[in-house]
Order: C-alpha cells, then structure tokens, then sequence
C-alpha cells in the first residue's frame, strides 16, 4: 500500500532535472524528529555524500537520515540513483529505503535503521566483541544473496566493499550505498567512461585499467 506521502514528483535544481518514481515515499521534513536538527551527537557516519544520523519518524520508527550535500551535482546525481534503484529492487538483503525529503534547500534519504552499522568496524574496530566464525559465514552469505538478487536484475553496484554492507541487530548483512550501481542497460547504452568510479583497493582490475 502506498505511503501518504508518496506522489511522482520531479526534482529540479540549478544543475539538473529528474524523475522520481511515485512508488518512492516523499516524507516532509516536518516529519523527522528526534535528530536534535541534526545534532552532532546523532551522527553515525560520513563521507563524501554527506553525512548520515540516527532519527525516529512520527510513528516511532527509528531510522537512518543520509543528508546530502545538494550543492554537489555528483551528489544530486547519487541520490537520484539510489531513489530509483531502491524504489525498484526490494530484497531481504539490501537495505530498506524508508522515503526521502527533497524540501527547503534539504536532501535526505531515509533508510531502515541498522543497528550494528557496518562490517568494516566490526573486521577492524578491536574494541568490539569478535564475531564468531558462524557469524562471518552468515554475513557472507548474506551479502553474496543481495548480489546474487542484484545481478539476477542487471544491476552492477560498483562499489562493493565492508562498508556499505551493514549489519541489522540480528547481525543479518544488507547492501546499501546505490549511488554509483548502473543497470546493465545504462552500461550498453555508456560503455565508454572516461571517469572511473568506486574505491580504489575494492576495484575490478579490468574495469580500471579499461576506465569502463
């Protein structure tokens, strides 16, 4: 069933122009609270992007705001992206898009909360408990799952790493961060890249040697 919020809509700023689907949730900023106007506290991460805090919705749901910097077109570009994939392609082992907010000069992307944040600290981070080799095949298995479901539909992340598989509070792995995925479509249709994109160190080899 459709959210109260949701309606096709198109977004515009100086620098571009697009169509987001309306079975995408539009939530209004008035809505998200609980983020002390996105106090420091609340932070739970950053990037590139922007940065990403801990929020609660009207109803109680706690969730993930990844508010983007909107002065940036590659950001623009990214968020797009990721509202139209995850619009489309729903999975067990991607996470959730709740909705986003695209008022007021503000881009925010909604997500389902994940409560044990991303594999990358728990491989890395030595002041949190080890994980059991159990746990380990689970999350890998559960990520390759998410992938599987992925390529089954053409779609191609680009920017597979520990980072952008996050953990929920039963340690269940999710994909996350669509900004840079293409479908094999927009492949065909712009085989020629002069501009490599992803992290270096997590690469294919052929794809950065032959930039596409």
């Amino acid at each position: 069933m459709r959210s109260k919020y949701s309606k096709e809509t198109t977004y515009t700023s100086d620098t571009t122009s697009y169509h987001i689907p309306a079975e995408s949730c539009r939530i209004p900023f008035s809505a998200l609270q609980d983020t002390n106007n996105f106090n420091k506290n609340s932070l739970i991460g950053l990037g590139g992007f922007g940065m990403v805090y801990r929020g609660v919705l009207c109803d109680g749901t706690k969730v993930a705001l990844k508010r983007c910097k909107p002065e940036s077109s590659q950001v623009i570009e990214e968020f797009q992206t990721e509202i139209e994939m995850l619009s489309h392609f729903r999975h067990p082992y991607l996470v959730s898009l709740i909705g986003y907010c695209d008022e007021n000069n503000v881009t925010i992307l909604i997500f389902e909360y994940m409560e044990n944040g991303n594999l990358s600290r728990h491989l890395y981070g030595s002041y949190l408990p080890t994980m059991s080799w159990e746990q380990r095949l689970e999350i890998c298995i559960g990520a390759a799952r998410g992938l599987h479901y992925l390529h089954n539909n053409a779609v191609i992340h680009r920017d597979v790493k520990s980072t952008n598989i996050l953990l929920d509070e039963n340690f269940v792995a999710k994909i996350t961060d669509f900004g840079l995925s293409k479908t094999r479509a927009e492949l065909d249709q712009t085989h020629v890249s002069t501009v490599v994109k992803g992290t270096l160190g997590y690469l294919d080899p052929e794809y950065l040697i032959r930039e596409s």
